[in-house]
């Protein structure tokens, strides 16, 4: 198995053309060596993405699906509505939800087929056979990727890892697929974001994406770094939950999707996630002697309600990833803070109780306009840049 410099698949920093970095390029047909373990264990922990090929995934079954999934977005909003928010299936995402420019069709595992089937029949008042029938190939194929590539990545982090841990960690994993469709109306501005900053909450997560492209990735610098799509290729991100497994071995990046000149998006991402009621602690092997925790243990269903609760109404998901919820260090911020002053308590009762990320809160972000709060607000920022700078982890 090897990986590969991306010389013809190129990653450029947005901010500025002139930069350009080499997101590598996983070869599945190939036998795994030492270099490619070395550069994916790199990939992992600079970016938190790489490009695979020779994966098993077709192009003519990506784009069958893409086909279908065109009719599927062109039907009427109350059509699409039946599978909304408030329906029993609530598999359709509609715009405004996500982003204005987003929208999708989520299918569950591990029976793709059913899940397809029972959309399908609400949205064309009939049983689709054909759809469900791709979304079950599709499905399954992503199953045994996912599988695949959790071993390898297992592998990379250090020797045994994945002979140790895979069964006892990952055998239960669920997946599921989000088809997502992005379009821009033509009166709207040439560059808009078609879905806001974010960070997965699987273990990994798979994107077929068509030629439009769009998607980028945040840089540890801040900068935003295109992701551009390649035949061929499928795009690999770590996700939330095995960053938190990892203790931070691995990365799960900050990403968005640009769209540019009013053009219409397709991507299929599929997301392999642990089972809703695993406990998640990195295994002291993965933490290693002398490091410390980083993350408390926590229920896999848990952290994903405190991202659905905490994320409505918001394009930017911003300030709630796993760091801020299991994050000892954060953690033990919070505990500090409140052992300052009362000043804290104020927080607490607007609701913004728990949101400090990176030192400021959103909290702060949110409401330093406001100047009868001004010198509240700066007596907090103050106490939270001193305690991030001198807090101690155990």
């Amino acid at each position: 198995m090897l990986f590969y410099a991306s010389t013809h698949i190129p990653a450029i920093i947005m901010s500025n053309p002139k930069s350009h970095v080499s997101i590598p390029i996983l070869d599945l047909s190939q036998s795994l060596q030492p270099s490619s373990l070395f550069s994916l264990d790199k990939a992992s922990k600079d970016w938190g993405f790489f490009y695979i090929i020779n994966h098993g995934i077709s192009k003519d079954l990506c784009s069958h699906i893409q086909s279908l999934s065109k009719h599927l977005f062109s039907l009427p909003s109350d059509t699409k509505l039946r599978l909304g928010p408030f329906s029993s299936l609530k598999s359709y995402t509609p715009h405004f939800i996500a982003s204005p420019f987003f929208e999708s069709l989520r299918v569950n595992g591990p029976n793709f087929y059913v899940s397809a089937n029972s959309s399908a029949e609400i949205l064309f008042d009939k049983k689709d056979c054909k759809f469900s029938v791709m979304m079950k190939e599709y499905g399954s194929k992503m199953e045994d990727l996912s599988k695949r590539i959790i071993k390898i990545v297992l592998m990379s982090i250090g020797d045994g890892i994945e002979k140790k841990f895979y069964d006892s960690e990952f055998k239960k994993c669920q997946g599921y697929l989000r088809i997502n469709n992005y379009s821009v109306p033509d009166f709207m501005e040439d560059q808009v974001e078609g879905l806001g900053m974010h960070t997965d909450m699987s273990c990994i997560t798979i994107l077929y994406q068509d030629e439009i492209g769009g998607l980028q990735v945040r840089s540890n610098e801040g900068e935003w770094i295109g992701i551009s799509p390649s035949e061929g290729t499928l795009v690999v991100n770590i996700g939330d939950m095995l960053q938190a497994w990892s203790n931070d071995k691995l990365r799960s990046s900050e990403h968005r999707v640009l769209l540019k000149n009013h053009l219409n998006r397709f991507s299929l991402a599929f997301f392999w996630c642990f089972e809703n009621d695993k406990v998640i602690l990195a295994p002291d092997e993965v933490v290693g002697e002398g490091n410390k925790r980083k993350y408390k243990p926590f229920v896999c269903l848990d952290y994903l309600k405190f991202r659905e609760n905490n994320e409505k109404g918001r394009f930017d998901k911003v300030g709630f990833t796993v760091r801020d919820f299991a994050g000892i260090k954060l953690q033990l911020l919070l505990i500090s803070l409140r052992q300052v002053d009362g000043a804290i308590q104020w927080l607490d009762r607007t609701g913004y109780k728990g949101l400090y990320h990176d030192g400021l809160t959103n909290f702060y972000s949110a409401k330093r306009s406001s100047p009868s709060k001004s010198k509240l607000i700066n007596k907090i920022e103050r106490v939270v840049l001193y305690e991030a700078n001198n807090i101690t982890v155990y």
